[in-house]
């Protein structure tokens, strides 16, 4: 290859409304639209930094941005190896090495002219699942909104909790099976709010409900392996995992159900295959999530999900949250499923 430059540009997503979780009230994603060329061909990536839920900020990400040197000869015959070494400096700063990644790997595609099942030598399911996700709303409004997305095709709704009181996140799940019934999956995403306590309190309380699994509920492995051994509810960790070496930890600690991967808060495609890999070696289960980024960045996370053996919802329905995307949705979901041309 000739010698690669590289580019880049900002930009920023709004919402239709406030996305409300646990931690914060998401109005905006920013971002950097990272271009790659060889001076006939490129490729683009996307960098989204959450440092909410464990990336760098953006303010980091740019200055990075700013001073990085990028030097790689991609050969894909050994690509990886090169990629993995030319990257390592940016191993505190995930989303920006998922930017690079990705429009390296978009680069190669497109000079080789091969897809990126066959770059990364993985092949794809053509049909994904997607959950649904219901954020911090009024118990009547959760309901309201479950029932639409239940109409819409949806089978699995994620439903945000860990509110100040929290007797009002076990109101609005009982009131969910009370008024729309049994006949689909709930899972609930707690982003680490809870103590200990709370969660074994708040869990066997919610136990009745048929709860699918409760995610990141507390944040040390230690109260994952104890919580584990109090409650029936399967457990699923996020944030907890952001290297592989998190992932190895808790499934040798066996300390979790479910691993949730963002590929974008783990530093890319290569990181996020490999867990993947672990999962599967070690019969656990993996759900592919976005990380609310545009249409580009989201392509690597449905791409992940694409491998994913086992048949499990993903959390990939985040289009729909914004005014306008950068790019047209290559993925419309449709009764609840992505279909893969």
């Amino acid at each position: 290859m000739n010698k690669l430059q590289m580019s880049y540009s900002t930009f920023e997503l709004k919402f239709n409304k406030p996305f409300n979780t646990s931690k914060k009230a998401i109005n905006t994603r920013q971002g950097f639209l990272i271009k790659i060329s060889d001076g006939k061909q490129s490729g683009l990536g996307e960098c989204a930094p959450f440092p909410e839920f464990g990336s760098e900020t953006f303010k980091d990400a740019k200055n990075k941005l700013q001073n990085f040197k990028l030097k790689i000869n991609l050969n894909p015959a050994n690509f990886k190896i090169e990629l993995q070494n030319s990257l390592r400096e940016l191993d505190n700063f995930p989303s920006l090495k998922h930017g690079i990644e990705q429009a390296l790997f978009n680069l190669i595609c497109n000079k080789t002219n091969i897809s990126l099942n066959e770059l990364l030598n993985v092949s794809s399911t053509s049909d994904i699942t997607v959950n649904a996700v219901i954020g911090f709303l009024s118990t009547i409004e959760s309901t309201k909104v479950c029932a639409k997305l239940l109409k819409d095709g949806y089978e699995t709704i994620k439903v945000k909790v860990g509110r100040d009181n929290f007797e009002d996140d076990i109101n609005i799940i009982s009131n969910l099976r009370d008024e729309l019934g049994y006949d689909f999956k709930i899972r609930i995403d707690v982003n680490g709010k809870w103590d200990l306590g709370n969660a074994i309190q708040i869990l066997n309380t919610l136990e009745k409900y048929n709860i699918e699994y409760v995610e990141q509920p507390i944040n040390s492995i230690e109260d994952f392996i104890r919580l584990k051994e109090e409650i029936k509810i399967p457990l699923a960790v996020d944030e907890s995992i952001r290297t592989i070496e998190d992932a190895e930890i808790f499934i040798n600690k066996k300390a979790a159900d479910i691993l949730i991967l963002k590929p974008m808060m783990l530093g890319g495609l290569l990181p996020t295959l490999k867990i993947i890999e672990l999962c599967e070696k070690n019969k656990m289960d993996v759900i592919i999530t976005s990380s609310f980024e545009s249409s580009l960045g989201r392509s690597f996370a449905i791409f992940a999900a694409s491998t994913v053996k086992n048949k499990v919802a993903h959390g990939l329905g985040t289009a729909k949250y914004f005014t306008k995307d950068i790019f047209p949705d290559p993925y419309p979901i449709n009764s609840g499923n992505i279909t893969l041309k």
